[in-house]
């Protein structure tokens, strides 16, 4: 009875959640549409997001709970066809930057391409690993309920925990400016310009704050060391706390993490790439599948070190695959973030002739940098998996969300558990 009220919950939470990203984005959608302003693709592309991710996310949230209340056993994961979702997600970018460029109305065409465009990555990584373990790394059901948790309670809490560290920075930049010679000036001259529609318009006002050095310190610090620290704690939890219940085996433990790395990777992706607008839309899509192969990656690590932690009982394992995770996750933001900045610098020109190239050449080395752990992170997933799998050695027609199902007698229940 405990367990079929638990998944009436998970009913109820998905239906939550396609009436508060439905009904919220359509309502938003005609809010604007009753305005005398044209919609932009600014405007456009998170209303999707918000209106694609509640009807997504919900919708499977109540298929799965529905069958979990019903006591049905789930299917291992192993999604066939990899290579299609990866010709897709290539035609969907091809589409998608033509929209953008063309005069085809992007703001009403280019959305449902973004969604599904942003959500492909994280789910070919997904894919890939399940394909790896061969059904060893739990059920569909274990998956989607993985997935929602490190799109959701994950990305919520990193988002909640981010926003309170830059303003406790910020509030430590603005009295250390206050404290200084004009320095009260300086911090009214630029609360008013941040008022103004029209600086922030120019790219080359926002570009000269960025490159301000205490401003570009202090992001690069930020974004190098405690959003990793954040991110990598709470983007695998809800795995984590599953797993002290579940005691995963290390398969089924990395499925986990990946699929948690894919959740978070997903939403931040239909959200943080819809920032740019239609402009720039093909660069940021191609930008945002190396930071879906980090997550996955690193989330992945950490999941397998949840399974050593609650299974084998060895926390120092637990502790050495969180700190790669976030050494690795923090290389990934300093080189995004110093590529960014070099690159602003190059367009505004700042340091004369002889800035410029060594420049480009920093830019260069950190794009080259991010290519480098995309491919790495690209083909170490499921090598992991293949190696867990080997390890696992169960085969692929074995239903593994027993916990869910009332069909097997005790016996054969316990003897199957222990392969999982």
């Amino acid at each position: 009875m405990e367990r079929r009220t638990l998944w009436l919950f998970v009913i109820i939470g998905g239906g939550a959640l396609v009436l508060v990203g439905c009904g919220g984005g359509l309502l938003v959608l005609a809010f604007l549409l009753a305005s005398e302003s044209a919609l932009t693709a600014v405007e456009t592309l998170p209303l999707a997001g918000v209106i694609g991710l509640g009807l997504g996310f919900g919708t499977v949230l109540m298929l799965h709970g529905w069958a979990g209340w019903r006591a049905r056993p789930s299917r291992p994961f192993n999604p066939p066809r990899v290579w299609l979702m990866w010709l897709a997600w290539m035609l969907l970018v091809g589409v998608g930057a033509a929209v953008s460029l063309l005069p085809l109305t992007p703001a009403v065409f280019l959305p449902p391409i973004h969604v599904l465009t942003m959500s492909l990555p994280p789910l070919i990584v997904l894919w890939s690993a399940g394909r790896a373990l061969q059904g060893a790394g739990g059920s569909w059901r274990d998956v989607v309920t993985i997935t929602i948790g490190g799109g959701s309670l994950g990305l919520g809490f990193s988002l909640v925990s981010e926003v309170l560290v830059g303003l406790a920075l910020a509030i430590v930049l603005i009295a250390a400016t206050l404290m200084t010679p004009g320095g009260e000036e300086r911090v009214v001259t630029l609360v008013n310009n941040l008022r103004d529609p029209a600086w922030l318009a120019d790219f080359a006002n926002l570009a000269e704050l960025l490159l301000t050095p205490t401003i570009a310190t202090s992001v690069l610090g930020l974004l190098s060391v405690p959003v990793p620290l954040i991110e990598e704690t709470f983007k695998t939890l809800v795995a984590g706390v599953v797993a002290r219940w579940a005691r995963p085996r290390p398969a089924r433990a990395f499925l986990w993490g990946v699929a948690s790395g894919a959740g978070f990777a997903l939403v931040e992706n239909v959200f943080n790439g819809a920032l740019g607008g239609a402009e720039g839309w093909a660069m940021g899509a191609i930008a945002r599948f190396g930071a879906a192969m980090m997550h996955c990656a690193t989330g992945g690590l950490v999941g397998w070190g949840w399974g050593q932690l609650w299974t084998e009982r060895r926390a120092l394992r637990f502790l050495g695959s969180y700190v790669a995770a976030v050494v690795l996750h923090g290389i990934w933001n300093a080189a995004t973030v110093s590529a960014t900045l070099l690159s602003a610098s190059a367009l505004t020109q700042r340091g004369g002739d002889i800035w410029r190239p060594i420049a480009g050449l920093g830019m260069l080395t950190g794009v080259g940098l991010l290519g480098l752990l995309t491919w790495t992170f690209i083909f170490a997933v499921p090598f992991a998996g293949r190696r867990l799998a080997a390890e696992a050695g169960q085969p692929e027609d074995i239903v593994v969300d027993l916990e869910e199902t009332s069909a097997f007698d005790a016996d054969a229940r316990s003897r199957l558990t222990r392969q999982i």
